[in-house]
């Protein structure tokens, strides 16, 4: 039997997890910045040699993984992995029980709203609903958001156990994504408790300057969330709106979401 190479052998002993990692590493660069970057720029991105990435681009390249953006030497998600994901995401029963609710509220107010579910240390959006004025949000479906700087992200730990909230605030990178963003570890627990206490997580222009929103989490069985909502608006009208509205209308999404999903009953 062969010995598998040393250099392809992950810290956890599994053959092929390095290699396939670096994969992930430049698949990930190219889905959080699609058509922006060349293979130069995803090298520094993700810390590996300009040859490898290289190699690993025009290896996804061939499966149709990534395409370049009109032949500009940028890549973007490809065709195929496109497909994947949709076809993924069309058999998720989360998003296909939520929709009808999420258009209901997404109506009311005439603003995004967006359903995200846990991907690692972060949540990603795997359905979204666009407002239809004039200013909108520029999130994608796909798009990944930190735990610390977003409101679903603020509402996923507020509706975890206390203790577990608690480890992962102890383990993550508070990066800051604008000067709003939480990057201390005290401060956004006492924001993880207030949200626990009020169901409600707000982001202040700390994901996206000029962008504010409200989350709150689906609760599912076991104190386990299964997914967040939130609504998102540019700050103006944000500003200028009552926000009891708001929040009443986003439990209620949540609550019929829950019940469809027999986690919870409405009364």
């Amino acid at each position: 039997m062969e010995a598998a190479d040393p250099s392809q052998v992950a810290a956890g002993g599994v053959p092929g997890t390095a290699a396939f990692g670096k994969f992930m590493r430049v698949l990930q660069a190219i889905a959080d910045a699609p058509g922006e970057h060349g293979v130069a720029a995803l090298a520094r991105l993700t810390g590996l040699p300009r040859p490898t990435v290289h190699r690993i681009v025009a290896a996804l390249e061939a499966e149709g993984m990534v395409a370049q953006v009109m032949g500009s030497g940028r890549y973007a998600l490809g065709t195929r992995l496109m497909a994947l994901a949709w076809q993924s995401w069309d058999r998720l029963d989360l998003r296909r029980l939520a929709r009808p609710h999420l258009q209901a509220l997404r109506d009311q107010f005439d603003e995004t709203v967006h359903l995200a579910v846990p991907a690692g240390d972060a949540m990603v959006y795997v359905d979204k609903l666009e407002s239809r004025q004039v200013v909108r949000m520029t999130s994608r479906i796909g798009t990944q958001v930190a735990l610390h700087s977003s409101s679903v992200g603020k509402a996923w730990l507020a509706a975890l156990p206390e203790a577990e909230a608690t480890a992962l605030v102890e383990r993550l990178t508070l990066s800051a994504r604008t000067a709003h963003t939480i990057q201390d570890r005290a401060r956004l627990l006492e924001e993880v408790g207030r949200t626990r206490a009020s169901g409600i997580a707000i982001d202040r222009q700390e994901n996206e300057l000029d962008i504010c929103c409200y989350g709150q989490a689906i609760p599912g069985p076991e104190q386990r969330p299964l997914g967040c909502v939130s609504v998102s608006m540019p700050r103006y009208r944000f500003e200028a709106a009552p926000a009891a509205p708001i929040e009443a209308a986003l439990r209620g999404c949540v609550a019929a979401i829950a019940a469809e999903a027999g986690t919870v009953r409405l009364p």
